[in-house]
């Protein structure tokens, strides 16, 4: 299933591209993006484009950080009509609380999620399963614009923890001094905890008689939006991996919906969840294996597999390839 993306996400990738040298129109000819990309924001364009534009201009441009510097420069403006819902919520809490609520009507390629923590909240934020082959670019760019728009209510602010599913940079130091000394690679998850201090601050642009109206709108169109199903029980499970491997009834319960109502949702948007649960692996058994430092027995307890022959068969199901050919391919290598 194609997913979609404003194509305002790109926003000052021209600029960036040509102080590293480089020419965009010939990245985005490569990458498959339309050639009035940047001249019209709300033109729709494919999330693997974007994701593959990504990737190319780091490797050609010799820019391993290059969507985190992209992100870094970005506003809530790529959001496009969210904007104003998000910069009109009273607090910092609230604002990423709409994001995570309303993000699947900006797009389903990319999943947010908001979880408890002790010292606060836990913003999740993956690359959805079928959105793109390599993960790198697009969640550093997403942490990228979150730090920049966070930044602007508490400068300086850094997060308490920062867990990424991919391995650290060559050179390191620039990404901790952005990113915080917290940074945990190879992590189970790409996440960014948010204290209880910053969740409380207030916006600038906060008011309650331009926000109310608008999360009502809002929500409105999520209720009849397509999609949105499989979208929260994917990154349902995204999250859940790790710790067992889930179940429909419970992945229902979590989600607060009968197992009755939840298949029959699914199937309304064409899935179900045993299907999720396997492209979610699949997705996830790539990165790993092409963008991360964990050996293979990790991966296989990350995925839920009881050994690495179960893992092993997946893969190969999956990509025609072992684990270990599917690693040597590496990042950036778009014909897998």
């Amino acid at each position: 299933m194609a997913r979609w993306v404003r194509g305002g996400v790109l926003e000052g990738a021209d600029g960036l591209v040509a102080e590293l040298g480089g020419s965009f129109a010939a990245l985005a000819r490569a990458a498959g993006l339309p050639a009035r990309v940047l001249a019209r924001p709300d033109l729709p364009v494919r999330v693997e484009a974007v994701t593959r534009f990504l990737d190319l201009a780091a490797a050609r441009l010799g820019e391993e950080s290059f969507g985190l510097r992209l992100g870094l420069g970005q506003s809530l403006a790529l959001f496009g009509p969210l904007r104003d819902l998000l910069a009109s919520a009273p607090t910092v809490g609230g604002m990423l609380r709409d994001l995570a609520a309303f993000f699947p009507l900006h797009t389903q390629g990319t999943l947010v999620t908001l979880a408890p923590a002790p010292d606060g909240l836990l913003l999740t934020y993956e690359l959805a399963s079928g959105a793109g082959r390599d993960q790198r670019q697009v969640i550093e760019l997403g942490f990228g614009v979150m730090l920049a728009e966070l930044r602007r209510h508490a400068p300086g602010w850094m997060p308490l923890g920062l867990q990424l599913r991919h391995a650290a940079p060559a050179d390191p130091r620039w990404h901790r001094r952005v990113l915080g000394p917290g940074v945990l690679y190879n992590a189970d998850r790409n996440a960014m905890l948010c204290d209880a201090a910053l969740l409380a601050r207030p916006l600038a642009e906060g008011d309650a008689a331009v926000h109310d109206p608008l999360a009502a709108r809002f929500g409105a169109v999520a209720r009849q939006a397509r999609g949105l199903e499989a979208a929260r029980t994917e990154a349902l499970v995204r999250a859940m991996l790790p710790f067992a491997p889930p179940d429909i009834a419970q992945a229902a319960r979590l989600l607060r919906l009968s197992r009755r109502t939840l298949q029959r949702r699914l199937a309304a948007e064409g899935t179900a969840f045993a299907t999720l649960l396997d492209q979610t692996r699949a997705s996830l058994a790539r990165t790993y294996l092409r963008e991360s430092a964990l050996k293979v027995g990790e991966i296989t307890e990350i995925l839920g597999y009881c050994e690495t022959s179960a893992l092993s068969r997946a893969v190969r199901r999956w990509y025609g390839l072992s684990p270990r050919a599917l690693r040597r391919a590496g990042p950036g290598r778009t014909e897998i």
